[in-house]
C-alpha cells in the first residue's frame, strides 16, 4: 500500500516556490495599491465634513443668538475662518492649510475676506445671502447659505 506524499513521514516537507511567493506579493501589492488611496480619501472627506460642521455651527449659533436677543449679531470673516464677535457663538477656525474665500450676493467671484469684514444676522435672524469657499491642500467645499434660515443650500455657480 502506498502512502500519499503529503502524509509520508519520511519525506521532507516542501516549501513554496519562488514563483508562488512572488505571485502572492504581487497580489498583496495590487490590493494595497487599490485600497490605500481609498482609505486616504476617506480621511480627507471627514476633514471636509468637520470644517463644514464648524461653519454651520457658528452660523446657526449666530442666528439663534440674534433671534433670542432681538439684536444684530456679527460674525467676522477672516482667512482662517469665522470669528465670533459675540459671546456664546463658537469660532469656526479652519485647520492648518485651509483658507476661506467669500462671495457676497452682489459679487460674481470669490475673494479673500477684507480686513474687518463681517457677516451680520439682524434681530429677526435674517442674514445677507453669502457663499463661502473653504479650500484645503487637496480639496475644497463651497457653502451657500439661505438668508432666512442660515442653512446650507446646494451651491449653484
Amino acid at each position: 500500500m502506498t502512502i500519499p506524499a503529503r502524509i509520508d513521514p519520511h519525506r521532507a516537507p516542501r516549501g513554496f516556490t519562488l514563483f508562488e511567493i512572488l505571485l502572492a506579493l504581487g497580489i498583496v501589492a495590487v490590493l494595497l495599491g487599490v485600497t490605500v488611496p481609498m482609505i486616504m480619501e476617506s480621511f480627507g472627506e471627514s476633514q471636509t465634513e468637520a470644517v463644514t460642521r464648524l461653519v454651520e455651527d457658528t452660523t446657526t449659533a449666530a442666528r439663534a443668538s440674534a433671534l433670542e436677543t432681538g439684536e444684530a449679531r456679527r460674525v467676522g470673516l477672516d482667512d482662517r475662518g469665522l470669528v465670533s464677535l459675540a459671546q456664546g457663538i463658537p469660532h469656526a477656525e479652519l485647520p492648518e492649510g485651509w483658507k476661506l474665500q467669500v462671495r457676497r450676493f452682489s459679487e460674481t467671484r470669490f475673494r479673500r475676506p477684507e480686513r474687518g469684514e463681517f457677516w451680520e444676522f439682524n434681530g429677526a435672524g435674517i442674514c445677507e445671502p453669502l457663499a463661502l469657499r473653504l479650500t484645503g491642500e487637496t480639496e475644497s467645499v463651497t457653502l451657500q447659505f439661505d438668508p432666512l434660515t442660515a442653512q446650507i443650500l446646494p451651491f449653484d455657480d
